[in-house]
This record gives structure tokens, sequence and C-alpha cells, in this order.
């Protein structure tokens, strides 16, 4: 016996209203979690820091605490350094010690940065090195978004007392070299030679007899003089650093 018309009508549309119900549901399962969808592709997937806006502001804040120019220099800092001088004569007073001692050319080096990406809250460490004597003169933090734009602001007081215990000053290490710092965590280590810089692998390695191990992937070091540089971030920055000289032959 067949199935009356009415009753296979209201199977087929039982069919199609369940379609409908269940298409809804995916749409709005995909609504509600775009947001975080949009957010986990951000994250994961987000451009490189485009520093080329920033990469003279160390420069002019040299050269504006040179000239002894308070209003520039002002203009530069980071809200939290103005807090910490206070006010325009605060930073006056101040001047004489933010003035870089170099005593021959010198040029500024981005060591260290710490960032998730373009148009991200990101912090570059600038080191100016003089270029033959390989010594540190001064150090600054450029706060960026690192999209591109010329917003930088500076935070100039980075203290150096970390301590890099080995190698010794002046000691000759081979292309790798192992290293030793009074730090409670492995720092982050950069190697700046002549016109030449290296970076040292992000989450150097501590071993067991407390050295760390930064640049097993980073290739080697070129040999000759080399000054070593070792970052420290623990919600403020501190550096230390070391000369020493690559042999040839490791």
């Amino acid at each position: 016996m067949g199935v009356p018309v009415a009753v296979r009508g209201a199977k087929r549309w039982a069919l199609v209203w369940g379609g409908l119900v269940l298409g809804a549901a995916v749409v709005l399962g995909v609504v509600v979690t775009k947001p975080w969808s949009a957010h986990s592709d951000h994250v994961c997937c987000a451009l490189p820091p485009d520093t080329s806006a920033i990469e003279d502001v160390p420069e002019r804040w040299q050269a504006a605490v040179a000239d002894g120019d308070v209003p520039a220099a002002w203009g530069m800092l980071t809200p939290e350094a103005q807090r910490r001088y206070g006010s325009q004569h605060g930073l006056e007073a101040a001047l004489d010690d933010l003035r870089p001692s170099s005593r021959a050319a010198a040029t500024w080096w981005l060591t260290n940065s710490y960032t998730q990406g373009r148009g991200t809250p990101s912090r570059f460490f600038y080191l100016l090195v003089e270029d033959e004597s390989l010594r540190p003169v001064r150090a600054v933090i450029v706060h960026s978004r690192a999209d591109g734009t010329p917003d930088g602001r500076i935070d100039p007081d980075v203290p150096a007392t970390v301590r890099i215990q080995e190698p010794a000053s002046r000691a000759v290490v081979g292309p790798r070299p192992r290293m030793r710092s009074a730090t409670g965590v492995p720092p982050s280590y950069t190697v700046v030679q002549s016109e030449n810089i290296v970076r040292g692998a992000v989450g150097s390695t501590r071993e067991a007899d407390g050295r760390d191990a930064p640049f097993s992937h980073a290739g080697p070091l070129r040999p000759g003089p080399a000054l070593i540089v070792a970052v420290r971030y623990d919600g403020r920055y501190a550096y230390g650093a070391v000369r020493v000289t690559v042999r040839r032959d490791a």
C-alpha cells in the first residue's frame, strides 16, 4: 500500500527544514568562532617587524643630547622615561650622564629585540660600539609598534649590570664560544665584529655545568676581535659585554 501524498510531502519538508537548520548552525558556528580564528591567525602568521622608520632614532637621540637640545630630547622619551626624569629641567640635569663617551667613530647596532611581529608593541635594544676598539659606549631601548612608521620613543637608562663570567676579557675563543653569565636564566647573546653582527639562538640552552651555548645554530664567528654582548630583560633591560678574539683554528 503506497504512502499517502500528504505524508510524503510532510517528510520532504521536514528534510528541507532540517537541512536549513543544520546549515544555520554551521554558519552560526563559523560566525561565533571567527574572532578567535582571526586572532589565532594574527598570532601565528604575523608579519615580521619593520624597523625601517626607526633605525635612525638612536642617532637622532644622540645628536639632540650632544647639542643640548632638551625639548627635542624630551619629545623622544617614552612616557615612562619622562616620568623618571620628572620634567625637561630634570632631563637637562642628566644630559652629561646621557652623552655617549665615544672617543672615536662609533656605530649603533641593533643587538636584541622583543616583538611579536609588525604592528605589536615592540622593544629594540641598540648598542653604540666604537668601530675600531669595539668598546661599548651607550645603550638605548627604542619602543615602537614595528610597523614601518617613525613612532620610536627612547628609553636611555639601560644599566650595564649583567656580568659575563666566561670568557674573560681579552680571552681567545673558538668560533662558537660557550658562555657563562651571572644571571638566573640564559640572557640573549649577540656578537659584534667589524661591520658584522651575529645573534645567538633564541632561548639558548644552559648546560649542567652552568654554561650557555647560544651560537650552535648561528654559524661560526669570524676570526679576529669580537664584542660579546649579553642582554637580560626582566621588566627592565640590562646588559653586559666582553671583548675577546676569535681564533682561526678552533
